[in-house]
């Protein structure tokens, strides 16, 4: 009798009867509430999916076959809820982590930028205050990348005065940077290198 009853009860619920609807609600509220508690912790959260999943229930309410297994289909969508709330949730996670670690990098590239604009107004006064050819050299071998021989050739020189004009160089911009000691550890050996 009470599943004739309950197949009367969804076929009035298809057709929008709101009577039917509080009556599955009744009817099914404690036993959601109770899986729903095993999936959630929350107590908010287990109102919330609960009250979804009924609010589910009645937008799909044409779709239902009064035949088939209610409890099954209202626990299936409260599992559905809960399943993509958890899956929301880990997506949130990830992409509030990925905008530190982004926001991260953004501040430590604008810090590094910074440091190199400094380093590098620092290093252009000092080769502005090198003497002319000495700074053509160093412009020549460290900027313009040219080796000692074709700056020799270009100045008419031989390739030892431009390496004594490049070692003096380096020896006054050493003195420049060494009130910046981890900078002058860092700069210098690329300079060198250069």
């Amino acid at each position: 009798m009470e599943h004739v009853n309950l197949i009367a009860t969804i076929e009035a619920l298809k057709d929008g009867n709101k009577a039917a609807f509080e009556s599955i609600y009744y009817r099914f509220y404690s036993k959601l509430t109770a899986f729903v508690k095993k999936l959630v912790k929350d107590k908010e959260d287990v109102d919330e999916v609960v009250q979804e999943a009924f609010v589910k229930l009645w937008e799909k309410r044409h779709c239902l076959d009064p035949q088939q297994n209610l409890d099954g289909y209202i626990f299936r969508i409260a599992r559905n809820i809960v399943y993509n709330k958890a899956r929301h949730q880990v997506h949130e996670h990830a992409y509030a982590q990925y905008l530190a670690e982004k926001n991260a990098m953004t501040e430590n590239l604008t810090d590094h930028y910074i440091d190199y604009q400094e380093l590098n107004g620092l290093l252009k006064d000092v080769c502005s205050a090198l003497p002319p050819v000495r700074k053509q050299v160093f412009e020549m071998s460290r900027i313009e990348g040219l080796s000692n021989g074709e700056i020799a050739e270009i100045m008419q020189t031989s390739t030892s005065n431009i390496e004594n004009h490049i070692s003096k160089a380096l020896r006054d911009i050493r003195k420049k940077f060494e009130a910046y000691k981890i900078i002058y550890l860092i700069l210098i050996p690329i300079l060198i290198l250069c």
